[in-house]
């Protein structure tokens, strides 16, 4: 007999299957379903933040925390005097995480933003470097828009040196887009140093390299550009179009065309994708360069179209780049719900300051772990996907509303225990099967026989339970109908026919508390009592007779195995030996089976497939009563039956 499978491997199918399935989320969902099940993620999530800030601030130092004064501190970030500063981290968070979301959908994990983003960093300041532009004069537009568009080019190049690993050397995204952003910050730290200046940049005087870098900055002199106000305005309206056009456009490409169709089949499986004609390689590089190029458009938004142009803190990737993913996630990867996802993000991270005031006095670290744990909520949205609690406790109201769910409960759990009963008394008889011998015969008689005795007593007291309990459910069933005709009547308005069915709801509970109180019988005999049990009375238990054939089988197959890689064998014999293995596993399989080596196997298995109908038929009756209830209240509004 072979050993049981190790359930470590399907264990992990399992685990991964859900975390692809989480990191997609395609089309398996309503749109209902995904906003309301990010909503609760962003409940649960304030919830637990503020929770952390009670105890942090209640136990620490004693003091309450007002949690309106909180949506306070953040709706105070929106006005007038921070528009730009909300106007840059929405395009900024807005871009990055249609960027993530569209990598997801083709499950593709684009860990390098940070990296994509700072590429415009390095692209537009070397080229106002490069044209010697400084800060008594503002940077004109053309310029600006040349460094916008070298730079979206560049990230796409980046994105398509990522993709072309994956496809053609099966170089996993991660890792290559990991590696991407380190490489990206290593020319970047070379380009923008002023130890490095004098050999990069070989036609700046030290005049200039001192203007441009300094030694106690990672990255450019800030402010040694400017750009105006009107410039700047111009490319905060243009972004904002331009964000909402490309949302609903990647939301349009996804649902409506083709191309669509063909990431989301290659982000739900790789194979399926190819059945259907997709081309994973073409699709993986242009999903990923692309994904790389609107981070670009992002980056663009942090670095430069700003009041104060920047590129500093260039010794590591932009970690700003990775809020995208919590973002993204948030939206479920939805485009549209991205805007919306980053708009409550914008809300959050502008409000920092805000929250460190009279009357709240948050420390930097109580923002980032109540910030942390927000996002930490948000990402698992996908868990309240099936979270629906209005609809839950409406459906109990109208199930606890209705006798028939109690007797019908009462039934299921009868029913319940009638099976576990049954595999109990199935499973000691095995038992007592596989361990008689001639030695123990007559003791394991009088056992069987009380075990039997047993056994018929507790199934009997079942089965009557069982019969009041069906008795219960048909008077519920007659119960209801009464009151959907009490329903009518009122509707109606005809008193005569109110006061006589009133008077047979009345008789009707009489009767059902006397049918009920009276003493009730059964002749219904289960098969498990008329089977007839036998006994071993061979010297060597059956227990005994399955160690003894394991062996057995282990024995034979080391000697035919060994005959068979002889290597002086012909083929046609290396055949024959292992044919004669199978002959005998076949041979000693089925004596074990015989002598019950599977039976508590598959009494488990008939057990878990009785509850599971069991519990599936009792479903349906309580779908039925909710459907009922529900036809009732509207016929009561003035519907039709």
């Amino acid at each position: 007999m072979t050993k049981s499978k190790n359930k470590t491997p399907n264990a992990f199918s399992k685990i991964s299957k859900w975390a692809s399935d989480f990191i997609k989320m395609d089309k398996t969902r309503s749109a209902g379903r995904k906003i309301a099940s990010s909503l609760w993620a962003l409940f649960f999530g304030m919830l637990l933040a503020y929770i952390y800030i009670a105890i942090s601030k209640g136990v620490g130092k004693s003091i309450f925390v007002n949690p309106f004064a909180i949506f306070k501190a953040i709706g105070q970030s929106f006005n007038s005097l921070n528009q730009e500063t909300i106007l840059k981290y929405f395009l900024v968070f807005g871009f990055s995480a249609i960027a993530c979301a569209l990598s997801f959908k083709a499950g593709l994990f684009n860990i390098g933003i940070p990296g994509q983003m700072m590429v415009t960093g390095i692209v537009s300041f070397s080229i106002f470097i490069k044209f010697r532009y400084n800060n008594e004069a503002p940077i004109p537009v053309h310029v600006l828009l040349i460094s916008l568009i070298f730079s979206i080019a560049v990230a796409f190049i980046v994105g398509l040196i990522s993709g072309t690993l994956k496809a053609y050397l099966n170089v996993h995204e991660v890792i290559s887009t990991i590696m991407l952003n380190w490489i990206i910050v290593g020319f970047a730290t070379l380009l923008f140093k002023q130890t490095s200046a004098p050999v990069i940049w070989n036609g700046l005087s030290p005049e200039q390299i001192k203007y441009y870098f300094a030694d106690n900055l990672d990255g450019v002199v800030p402010g040694f550009v400017t750009i105006s106000k009107s410039a700047r305005q111009g490319f905060v309206i243009a972004g904002i179009i331009g964000l909402f056009v490309l949302a609903f456009s990647i939301a349009f490409v996804f649902n409506y065309t083709s191309l669509g169709y063909k990431i989301r089949m290659q982000g739900i499986s790789k194979s399926n994708g190819k059945y259907i004609g997709v081309n994973d390689k073409r699709i993986t590089m242009f999903v990923l360069a692309t994904s790389a190029a609107i981070a670009g458009l992002a980056g663009f938004y942090y670095y430069v179209a700003v009041s104060t142009p920047v590129f500093s803190e260039i010794s590591q990737p932009l970690t700003l780049g990775f809020e995208a993913i919590a973002i993204s996630l948030l939206a479920l990867n939805s485009p549209i719900g991205s805007l919306f996802s980053s708009l409550f993000y914008t809300a959050i991270y502008t409000s920092n300051s805000n929250l460190q005031l009279d009357p709240l006095y948050f420390e930097p670290y109580d923002i980032q772990v109540i910030t942390s744990i927000i996002l930490y909520m948000a990402a698992t949205s996908i868990m309240f996907v099936n979270f629906q609690p209005i609809n839950y406790f409406k459906r109990k109201s109208k199930l606890w509303s209705d006798k028939r769910y109690f007797a019908n409960k009462e039934l299921e759990k009868l029913k319940r225990k009638k099976i576990n009963l049954i595999t109990k008394y199935k499973n000691k008889v095995h038992h007592l099967q596989i361990n008689a011998n001639a030695k123990n015969y007559e003791k394991s008689i009088q056992k069987l026989k009380h075990l039997q005795e047993l056994f018929a007593k507790k199934l009997n007291k079942v089965n009557l339970s069982i019969t009041k309990a069906k008795l219960k459910s048909e008077q519920a069933n007659k119960l209801f109908e009464l009151e959907f005709q009490l329903h009518i009547a009122k509707k109606n308005k005809n008193q005569e026919e109110i006061t006589k069915i009133k008077n047979d709801i009345k008789n009707h509970h009489l009767f059902t508390k006397k049918i009920l109180n009276k003493e009730i019988t059964t002749d219904f005999i289960d098969e498990e009592i008329k089977e007839k049990i036998t006994l071993n009375k061979e010297e060597n238990s059956q227990k005994v007779q399955i160690k003894l054939l394991r062996k057995e089988l282990a024995s034979l197959t080391d000697k035919h195995l060994s005959f068979a890689m002889n290597y002086k064998n012909t083929d046609d014999e290396t055949i024959e030996y292992f044919e004669k293995i199978n002959q005998e596993k076949n041979r000693i399989n089925t004596q074990l089976n015989l002598l019950g080596v599977a039976t508590k196997f598959n009494n488990k298995q008939q057990r878990k497939a009785a509850i599971k109908n069991n519990s599936f038929e009792f479903k349906k009756i309580y779908q039925h009563i909710i459907l009922e209830r529900t036809e009732m209240k509207k016929y009561a509004k003035g519907g039709q039956k």
